[in-house]
């Protein structure tokens, strides 16, 4: 026995290294800059600062102003910042800044771990470093942001879930199901891209002719809108439910070994031709997976909006677990051991240099003069007039650090009515326009006009504040 838990030890040592090296590779940007990574953050910052101000609500007063919006984005991360700024008496952008490489070592961690229970430690291993290949994503892995929360749950609610059909036994569909309602806590499209999934997977199994029980998946789906209805139930309830599309991001096919990575891709075509060939339970897992997210991803063929880019970084999971296999396939029949080895490592330290190398180049995701605006805002605004900008990604960095009511502030899917910001920056605006709207300042691009009845009381390199005079 204690051979047992020796060995079983010295496996999950050997699992960690591919995160170990995630953690000080996503380390990098976090001691680069004194913000955290990515332009998200900001609106993510702010409700966290919302949250503690005013506890449990789903109300915004600060966005959308000046008649606010109800809270449509999932909550769970924003307590997470909430919670370890009030313990800790952090600020919630230190919080953020420090999740960043934690983030990422969890991500690769609960991947590589999964990987090895549904195959092997040299899959694991293997599928762990290939991650770091595609550097489009792996970026994102870096971020504080919500995505990269649900990111670490998505595998193991997936592998719960498989569990639960392999044993014909409901109490792991009861735990994927509370890990699913846990993303649709987190993160509405990982829980769409989860639901994908784990509806297919059992559609396949059957069609390849294997004993399923769809039971399973009812209750899975039952547990996560169970413990997910603890904060949409309410919401739903008050408000209603109001969704507008993001704009369509499209990735073309052709553009995938430039995103995916070339090495990453040749080896998956490998490993998935081997899964095919095989079609275990866990191979038609991670086909499904693969498969119906690369569908989903080119959906806006049919005009139906999509972010492509968001939901193939759910399909980097599978890709890079398929690689892992084809670098297993390539060992079996490798006819120099050490010779293989030799190329193993030579592929590692190619993702390892790929991880560096994209933590070298990313960079805050906001401008300096941005950050400059906000924190004029923060010493000299007067926290009760609606700032509108001509730039839109002004708006939520000035709201989390000055806290200043904004006439948009991010998320532009759960937004309902909002002023008309171009009268405001064309100069279009009268005095009952002001007395109606509140707004109070104008932050426009330097080569805009600036506005009758505004005077300037600040500008930076890109950016002046116009501040509005009686009309």
């Amino acid at each position: 026995m204690a051979l047992y838990y020796n060995k079983k030890n010295f496996y999950l040592i050997i699992l960690s290294i591919p995160a170990i090296f995630a953690f000080f590779i996503a380390l990098i940007p976090t001691l680069k800059y004194q913000w955290p990574l990515s332009w998200d953050i900001y609106y993510h910052v702010h409700m966290a600062k919302l949250y503690i101000q005013h506890g449990i609500t789903f109300w915004d007063p600060l966005t959308i102003a000046p008649g606010g919006r109800p809270i449509y984005y999932p909550p769970l991360f924003h307590y997470l910042l909430a919670s370890l700024s009030v313990s800790t008496g952090l600020d919630p952008f230190k919080i953020a800044r420090f999740l960043q490489p934690i983030f990422a070592m969890f991500i690769v961690l609960s991947f590589s771990y999964v990987t090895y229970k549904l195959y092997n430690l040299f899959v694991g291993v293997s599928a762990g470093f290939f991650i770091m290949l595609p550097a489009l994503f792996f970026q994102r892995f870096m971020l504080p942001i919500p995505e990269a929360m649900s990111l670490i749950i998505f595998p193991l609610s997936l592998y719960f879930y498989y569990l639960s059909i392999k044993k014909q036994n409901f109490r792991f569909s009861a735990i994927s199901g509370i890990l699913s309602g846990v993303i649709l806590l987190t993160h509405a499209l990982s829980a769409i891209c989860l639901f994908l999934v784990a509806s297919l997977y059992p559609v396949v199994l059957k069609l390849s002719r294997r004993k399923v029980e769809f039971t399973h998946f009812l209750v899975f789906l039952g547990v996560t809108f169970l413990v997910s209805s603890i904060w949409w139930l309410p919401i739903l309830l008050k408000y209603g439910y109001v969704f507008k599309f993001p704009a369509t991001s499209m990735i073309s096919i052709s553009r995938y070994p430039e995103i995916f990575g070339s090495i990453s891709l040749i080896l998956a075509l490998i490993g998935g031709f081997l899964a095919f060939k095989k079609r275990l339970n866990q191979d038609i897992l991670i086909l499904s997976w693969f498969l119906s997210l690369i569908i989903l991803s080119n959906v806006y063929f049919f005009d139906i909006p999509i972010l492509s880019d968001r939901v193939l970084t759910f399909a980097v999971f599978p890709l890079a677990l398929l690689a892992g296999l084809g670098i297993q396939g390539i060992k079996e029949i490798f006819p120099d051991k050490k010779l293989f080895y030799i190329f193993f490592s030579i592929i590692i330290m190619v993702a390892v240099f790929s991880g560096i190398s994209i933590a070298n180049t990313v960079n805050m995701g906001v401008t300096a003069s941005e950050l400059d605006i906000a924190k004029w805002f923060h010493i000299h605004g007067d926290k009760e007039k609606v700032v509108v900008t001509s730039d839109y990604r002004i708006d939520p960095i000035i709201v989390s650090i000055a806290r200043q009511p904004v006439a948009i502030g991010g998320y532009a899917p759960g937004s309902l009515n909002s002023i008309d910001v171009n009268k405001y920056v064309q100069g279009n605006f009268n005095e009952s326009d002001i007395d109606k709207d509140h707004v109070g300042y104008i932050v426009l691009n330097l080569n805009i006009k600036t506005p009758t009845h505004t005077k300037i009381v600040y500008q930076n390199n890109e950016y002046k504040i116009c501040m509005v005079e009686n009309v």
